[in-house]
């Protein structure tokens, strides 16, 4: 280990250690532009230059390894005279735009300059000027500010994975941008913000907004998928006006997605509930909080005194807190009610008595670094978790082998191998993989083959169960298949939760036939056959529903429905009574992240309107419902109350319990072509879909040969569904989707109503439709 001096400071360092990490751990603080812990050193702004003992000229701190003996000074003559020249050059041609920069008190280059820049510049020259480009709707460029220190075109190729950005002209022409014009797409490009030194990448919906020593920062948690980011909200008055990550290096690190960054702007979306709504001969009015809650206990005693607690289904998001969770079931059950459910888009239930405690990775996120096998079934985590995506590339660069099967082949942006088959053969696939391994015949699909030889090769592989899995129409035949697979090569389960408290909702008993802490109960009726009443909590099952048409015919036939929700949606057409809930910035509670990691957050701002936390909504409903045992008089009882009956739980759960026997399910049928898709990453939930900044149009993506077989050439075609619904879309040519069938972006309301995955369609040219 060497042993170096460092401003009259020894110190002793690993091998390999660089002049800046050394410096870092005695506190001694060098200026630096270019450099960052987590991207590779490119030491190309040299602002780290240090004058080093018996060295014709100053060295770059990033760049230069410890050795022995070395002694260094970054506060000499020699040392403060590199650094000034440096910053010289470096503003030769920066605007001097402070007053109008959204980077202004928050910016290195400001802070470097008051700290090390010499105050006399001679030079007169006139500055140069870079035309700005378009880099989609979230990033904002003032390129003529680059210092061309490639931070983003570094996180761009090492981190997200994607070589968008990138340098072209050399000397002072020299300038960065995406090589062809193009908008960034990498779900990880707001961190280029962060990562920009001198305010040339800014927030494009936070432009002009406010002055960052304006704003209020409150430590919070992203609610858009099961990773469980630390976030920073920072506020002015009663708006949240931008999300940052905050670190946690056992979580995501210093990152953050786009989605998790800029959803928040969805708070301001035109249907916000502010006030309750009770509907009144026909429509929906404004009332006070006592006459909504009065007519919503009323209403559910009435039906439950007509037809018995089984005509009533309460649905909650698995994006509510913990407390929301608890006190969500508490109340239903103590009215009796068994059909409590927080899985919108899973159809197939067969298996539910071998689901686990909760859908647990079973390993830290770090730990999932140092995989060496794995096996993404029907996972997609880049768009779904893509911060534990982040933790997956990490792998795979290390030289983890992964595999993926689907049910098409999707966009990683790590090196895997992926398999899938024909439309609707994702049970055969591991039903040929099975045979392979159990009975050594050999397959016809060679990437199959392969599989199963590095699955007997590798030491406990894991398997990752995604969200496509149990969205699948044949979700009990696959688990079945994979449980025997994993029991074959000794493998290993793991899941990868679909929402940001779907832990906790399993945890917490918001599912039928488990309460709290999993205690098994008698299982309950579907939730959407046979109901008068339904009471919905954060839920959207127009958008999220896997079948939309059966649950908006539910919502639609039912005696009442009571919506307690942020946004009014479709829930204007079939709301009896809507009670306004604050949002997630706006309410405080904890979430369960896909590890079993609690985690705190606090509300950043008040509620708008009149809307309130979800806790004392239920609080106060239940106290009209005559409820005993739910009368909490703050959040932290509520905590105490759940904490109390959940107690400790394991963080290693098995993944999949016994399963029972379960019988072969109906073949999905062939004739037309076969509905897949998903819920893209800007689609997944109700505050990402109303965010201006992550609007996505439905697309329909079909094989070239399907569309040939048609002839169908257009930009658009318009899709049949077997109820009759006609809807058009554009369209376009993939040959990573099966034959005879059509990949569907869901979520929005055209797609929604032409069914479920698994669902058949027929595709035509656009009707022309000829005006009178």
């Amino acid at each position: 280990m060497p042993r170096i001096e460092i401003d009259g400071q020894e110190i002793e360092v690993a091998a390999g250690t660089t002049l800046m990490e050394a410096a870092e751990q005695l506190g001694i603080y060098i200026p630096f532009f270019c450099y960052h812990p987590k991207l590779s050193v490119a030491a190309n702004c040299r602002m780290c230059l240090v004058d080093v003992e018996k060295q014709a000229k100053p060295l770059p701190a990033c760049a230069t390894p410890a050795s022995d003996g070395m002694k260094v000074a970054t506060r000499s003559k020699r040392a403060r005279m590199a650094q000034q020249g440096v910053l010289e050059f470096l503003l030769i041609n920066h605007p001097l735009d402070c007053p109008i920069c959204d980077q202004g008190g928050e910016c290195p280059l400001q802070d470097i300059t008051m700290g090390y820049a010499n105050p006399h510049s001679l030079y007169t020259e006139e500055k140069r000027v870079v035309e700005d480009k378009d880099i989609g709707p979230l990033i904002a460029t003032e390129m003529t500010r680059c210092i061309q220190c490639t931070r983003c075109v570094r996180f761009g190729t090492e981190i997200g994975g994607i070589s968008e950005l990138g340098a072209t002209g050399r000397g002072e022409h020299m300038a960065i941008g995406t090589y062809v014009a193009k908008a960034v797409r990498s779900e990880l490009s707001g961190n280029m913000i962060d990562l920009c030194p001198v305010g040339a990448l800014t927030s494009k919906p936070f432009r002009y907004k406010a002055r960052s020593w304006e704003l209020k920062h409150s430590k919070s948690l992203c609610t858009h998928c099961s990773t469980g980011c630390n976030t920073d909200v920072q506020s002015l008055g009663k708006e949240v006006l931008r999300v940052i990550p905050r670190t946690n290096e056992a979580v995501n690190e210093e990152w953050l997605c786009d989605k998790g960054r800029f959803a928040y702007a969805g708070l301001q979306a035109a249907d916000r509930v502010t006030q309750p709504l009770l509907r009144v001969n026909g429509a929906l009015q404004a009332v006070s909080w006592a006459e909504a809650l009065e007519a919503a206990a009323n209403s559910l005693q009435k039906i439950i005194g007509q037809a018995g607690p089984d005509a009533v289904a309460g649905i909650i998001t698995p994006a509510a807190s913990n407390e929301e969770l608890y006190l969500f079931q508490a109340l239903l059950r103590g009215l009796g009610v068994r059909a409590i459910e927080h899985r919108l888009r899973q159809t197939d239930f067969r298996a539910d008595s071998a689901m686990p405690l909760y859908p647990a990775l079973n390993m830290s996120l770090d730990q999932l670094e140092g995989e060496r096998n794995i096996v993404l079934c029907h996972a997609y985590p880049r768009e779904q978790q893509p911060l534990t995506n982040h933790r997956l590339r990490k792998a795979a660069l290390a030289g983890a082998q992964i595999w993926a099967v689907d049910s098409s082949k999707r966009e990683f942006n790590f090196p895997l191998r992926q398999i899938h088959g024909a439309a609707g053969a994702d049970l055969a696939l591991y039903s040929e993989l099975q045979l392979i391994l159990r009975d050594g015949l050999a397959s016809q699909h060679p990437v199959l083959q392969s599989l199963a030889d590095a699955l007997r090769a590798a030491e406990q592989p894991v398997f990752l169960l995604g969200n496509g899995l149990l969205q699948h129409p044949q979700a009990a035949d696959l688990l079945a298949s994979i449980a025997e697979i994993v029991q074959l090569v000794d493998g290993r389960i793991s899941w990868l939760a679909e929402a940001a408290n779907s832990a906790g909702a399993w945890l917490l008993g918001c599912v039928p036939g488990r309460k709290a802490g999993g205690v098994q109960v008698e299982n309950a009726p579907d939730a959407w056959s046979d109901k008068r009443a339904f009471l919905l909590y954060g839920a959207e099952p127009e958008a999220d529903a896997m079948d939309a048409p059966r649950a908006q015919a539910a919502l639609g036939a039912a005696d009442c429905v009571i919506s307690i929700s942020s946004f009014l949606g479709a829930a204007e057409e079939y709301a009896d009574v809507v009670l306004p809930l604050a949002s997630w910035a706006e309410s405080s509670g904890s979430l369960f992240n896909n590890e079993g990691r609690l985690q705190q957050y606090r509300a950043a701002v008040r509620p708008s309107g009149e809307s309130r936390p979800g806790w004392k909504i239920l609080r106060v409903l239940a106290d009209h419902l005559e409820l005993a045992g739910l009368d909490f008089d703050d959040l932290e009882a509520v905590q105490a109350a759940w904490q109390g009956t959940l107690g400790d739980f394991p963080l290693d759960v098995p993944g999949l319990g016994v399963l029972p026997e379960i019988a072969a399910s109906v073949s999905v049928r062939k004739e037309a072509l076969q509905l897949l898709g998903d819920w893209r990453i800007y689609q997944q939930d109700p505050l990402a879909r109303r965010a201006p900044p992550l609007q996505q149009e439905p697309i329909c993506r079909v094989h070239p040969a399907s569309l040939a077989e048609l002839g169908i050439s257009g930009p658009a075609v318009e899709l049949i569904a077997a109820n009759g619904v006609r809807v058009q879309l554009p369209v376009v040519a993939d040959a990573n989707i099966p034959a005879d069938a059509v990949w569907l972006d869901l979520g929005h309301p055209e797609t929604q109503a032409l069914g479920g995955v698994g669902s058949v369609l027929r595709m035509q040219m656009p009707s022309l439709r000829v005006r009178a």
